[in-house]
């Protein structure tokens, strides 16, 4: 019973944590709209791969890790905030190489690991895993099947994003699809330059 609570606790938990809108979810329907679906999946399993990662790290060893983002905040924001910057200014270049083709496999091997590292610059993150761990009780909250859990449901939630995404755009007129990068871009630079301002204003 404690093995099933605690894996579907973490699915719905994964699911919940990765479906609002921010900038990770931005990076993850730009690369879908420039370079097709398995840029867009390739990202968004790259982000539930952290976010199992830091579960993983809240299960067993939370004090060191927490002891080790507290102490490299500042440089670890500095430096996803930047790269969230030069993606996004990368989002505006003319891609009529790239757009509409499926990437390379060194291309989602890139996004993958890019989205990985982007979301581990995100210290706090581990707080909200912290959190779950605490909320859900000593038996369920140190369990292994949590981390799986929440990678599970998170997967979902970059699956299901990433196919909407390519099928609605595949709907629509090139033109919709070039506004809609065109967005996105800028949102991501605007997210980045938020997150240096609050890093260094504290």
């Amino acid at each position: 019973m404690i093995l099933w609570s605690a894996l579907l606790g973490g699915i719905g938990f994964g699911f919940v944590v990765a479906a609002p809108v921010g900038p990770m979810s931005l990076l993850c329907m730009n690369r879908t709209l420039q370079q097709g679906f398995m840029a867009g999946l390739a990202t968004g399993l790259g982000i539930a791969l952290a976010d199992a990662g830091y579960a993983l790290v809240t299960v067993s060893s939370f004090r060191i890790v927490n002891e080790f983002t507290a102490a490299y905040a500042l440089p670890l924001r500095l430096l996803g905030s930047l790269f969230l910057g030069y993606l996004g200014i990368r989002g505006l270049l003319p891609v009529m190489a790239r757009s509409k083709v499926e990437a390379s496999h060194r291309g989602i091997l890139y996004c993958l690991g890019s989205s990985f590292l982007l979301t581990l610059t995100n210290p706090a993150t581990i707080l909200s895993f912290a959190a779950l761990s605490a909320s859900l009780g000593t038996s369920i909250g140190v369990s292994w099947f949590l981390p799986a859990g929440i990678a599970i449901g998170s997967t979902c939630w970059w699956l299901l994003l990433t196919a909407t995404m390519y099928w609605t755009c595949a709907k629509l007129p090139a033109s919709f699809t070039r506004w809609l990068n065109l967005c996105s871009s800028l949102l991501l630079i605007l997210f980045s330059l938020y997150g240096v301002l609050t890093a260094l204003t504290g």
